[in-house]
């Protein structure tokens, strides 16, 4: 049973990491989703509502829209396509039947023969009384009839005669009455002509279906849709509920009768659960060596859920007073800046979505992902977030003053939400100060305010070390200076090279005087004891100074760079005095002069190698000038390489250089030669 439990919780640590993000994603996901769950309602149309019932969310009010795209629809006219051909069929009817009547008449036709002859070819409709009154015209009138009934007939079809419009037709007939009327001719002619062109009159405008569904169709889609805006009112307490209420309160899901909320929910964790891979797949693709390090993923998420946490909190009053800038400081003093500002800007969608998508305080959350990112970059001390959170405190107010002003004309509710932000940003400040000690513990993170504070003189060990070992506290000094210099231009971090230079040789506190640079005289007593002794109490200094870090709860950072300092170099001196001692100087060992390692893994630890070795080479030599110092820092980093103990501390040939140059420009500077003072000879002639 112990064993499954055992097996158990292996499984579970060798997927820590997957472990961390789901942990996380469910953490988010519970905390956004309140957001999203609203209270719900038992509601009928024509009760009494109890309470204001406000919509939760932006929807569409369906009725209103559907009759708004109604009205629109009965307001576009019905489309007609002219035919000319109906104009031109009449006066070519009109044509026929008048040159048919005039070549009857001159090829001295009866009347009944015309008359017989015309109702069976023309296409005029009119009584047989009608017909044989114009057969019995004169040839002159029956020109005049012709004249008025042409000319009648294109007046009339230059208007619109729609189909299936039977005013249409009767308007027509009556234009006609006008028209003939206007004519100076027999009345006879005039009733005649009245008879001829009213059966010449059709429709010449003709329905177009297809086009006018075309109109409506886009009327329809031009139609605004009447928006629900989310904190709308939509019942008033004390007021009967309405149908078209209940059906908006029927669409935001806040009655019991509402259907499933499954679709929110699920779109909610799609869309948390890929911000999260991206912030991973973003640490994974670009710092590796942070993702394989679950402490700080872990981190990371702690920090992100906070942050969710803390903007679902506050945003409850006002989301304009929610610590926006907490999380990129907090990321960027314990990570870095570029890690912070990637994952704050992802972070500000997670933040808006548990304030209901808030444009001005999403915008402003961006703009403090990047601002506190920015502004913590080279922090040196604690007082630093404090000017830093007035400097952003500042640019947000301004930020928010101006997207008020254009957003709102309310110029009170503009100046209170101001001063929220510049609230909030001072919460963000005392958040990060009272956060940061905690994670700094927890994590065993070394950030650079940590190692500002381990640089106090009054720091215990620091102390112990300049107290019981000045010697070794000076050479710590130098050997910071230059390891500081050197790994700025390497690119390494410079603060952290000279706060471990100066905790390096703690180990000699210990055993002080075993060491040249704590001797006082030219008394040594290592003269006093076998070589083998003398390197056993040398290389013992880097497990002291070990045991002495863990004592004053140095960080891990500072030990490691302890452990590594010398590597597994020979101690050459004893190594040599012990081989020219010895009868049989082949059982000398080598690696009984060695010192334990490992040898350094980053490149501060490799460069502390370097200087602590330079340091104290150049100390030895007598007189020393710059050709001098040179050719012993030569030696030194040549030694170092070919002695194979750079090989894990990412320092390429390059850096290398970089490093002798800077070495020799702090060591001259150092060690420059000095003017000699005159004496006052003056004084010892007046003497004389």
């Amino acid at each position: 049973m112990a064993k499954e439990k055992s097996s158990g919780v292996r499984s579970i640590f060798k997927h820590k990491r997957t472990f961390v993000f789901i942990i996380s994603f469910l953490i988010i996901y519970f905390v956004s989703l309140t957001s999203f769950i609203t209270k719900r309602y038992s509601l009928q149309a024509g009760d009494i509502a109890r309470e204001n019932i406000k919509a939760n969310k932006e929807v569409i009010d369906k009725a209103a829209t559907e009759a708004k795209e109604k009205q629109a629809t009965e307001e576009v006219e019905l489309q007609f396509n002219q035919k000319p051909e109906v104009k031109k069929q009449a006066l070519d009817n009109s044509k026929i039947f008048f040159n048919k009547i005039n070549s009857l008449k001159e090829a001295g036709t009866s009347e009944p023969e015309i008359l017989e002859i015309i109702q069976a070819e023309s296409k005029i409709s009119m009584s047989e009384e009608d017909f044989i009154e114009v057969i019995k015209l004169s040839k002159e009138d029956v020109k005049t009839l012709q004249v008025v009934t042409l000319d009648t007939l294109t007046k009339i079809y230059e208007g619109r005669i729609e189909e299936n419009k039977p005013g249409d037709i009767k308007s027509t007939e009556e234009d006609v009455v006008s028209n003939i009327n206007t004519y100076n001719i027999p009345k006879n002619i005039k009733n005649l002509g009245i008879e001829l062109i009213t059966s010449q009159i059709k429709p010449n405008f003709f329905y177009d279906k297809e086009k006018t569904e075309e109109l409506k169709k886009q009327a329809t889609k031009d139609v605004v849709p009447v928006i629900i805006k989310k904190n709308q009112m939509i019942v008033k307490e004390g007021e009967p509920i309405t149908q078209n209420q209940l059906r908006l309160l029927e669409d935001l899901a806040l009655l019991n009768t509402s259907s499933s909320q499954w679709p929110i929910y699920t779109a909610l964790a799609v869309m948390i659960f890929i911000l999260l891979m991206i912030q991973w797949y973003y640490i994974y693709r670009y710092y590796r060596e942070i993702f394989k390090d679950t402490s700080k993923l872990l981190l990371i998420s702690l920090i992100n859920v906070l942050c969710v946490i803390i903007a679902r909190s506050v945003g409850i009053a006002t989301p304009f007073l929610i610590p926006l800038a907490m999380g990129p400081m907090l990321i960027t003093i314990l990570i870095n800046y570029k890690v912070s500002m990637a994952l704050s800007i992802i972070n500000s969608i997670l933040i808006s979505i548990n304030i209901g998508f808030n444009i001005e305080v999403t915008m402003i959350a961006v703009l403090n992902a990047v601002l506190g990112s920015m502004f913590m970059r080279k922090m040196q001390q604690r007082n630093d977030i404090i000017y830093s959170a007035i400097y952003i405190g500042i640019i947000n107010m301004v930020i928010s003053l101006s997207m008020g002003v254009l957003l709102s004309n309310n110029i009170i509710e503009t100046l209170k939400r101001t001063s929220f932000m510049g609230i909030a940003t001072l919460g963000s400040a005392i958040l990060t100060l009272g956060l940061l000690p905690l994670f700094e513990s927890t994590f065993d993170i070394v950030t650079t305010v940590k190692l500002l504070e381990l640089s106090n003189p009054n720091n215990p060990l620091l102390k112990k070390i300049l107290m019981e070992t000045p010697g070794t506290y000076h050479h710590s000094i130098m050997v910071a200076n230059l390891a500081e210099m050197a790994t700025e231009e390497v690119g390494g971090n410079a603060i952290l090279a000279r706060i471990a230079a100066y905790y390096h040789d703690a180990g000699k506190t210990k055993r002080p005087y075993f060491f040249k640079e704590n001797q006082v005289g030219n008394e040594n007593p290592h003269d006093k004891i076998t070589p083998n002794l003398s390197t056993l109490i040398i290389i013992s200094h880097v497990k002291d100074g070990l045991e002495l870090a863990k004592e004053y709860n140095i960080p891990k950072v500072i030990q490691d760079v302890i452990e590594e300092h010398h590597g597994n170099t020979l101690v050459k001196y004893f190594y040599f005095t012990a081989k020219n001692n010895s009868e049989k100087p082949e059982d000398i060992k080598e690696e009984d002069f060695r010192y334990q390692g490992p040898i350094p893994k980053t490149k501060e630890s490799g460069i502390i190698m370097l200087a602590d070795g330079v340091e104290a080479a150049v100390r030895s030599i007598q007189n020393p000038t710059k050709g001098k110092i040179e050719e012993m820092v030569n030696n030194i980093i040549k030694d170092k390489l070919n002695d194979g103990q750079l090989n894990d501390c990412d320092l390429t040939l390059k850096d290398l250089e970089l490093i002798r140059k800077s070495f020799l420009k702090t060591l001259n500077s150092i060690y420059h030669q000095r003017i000699e003072y005159p004496s006052d000879n003056t004084k010892v002639i007046k003497e004389k």
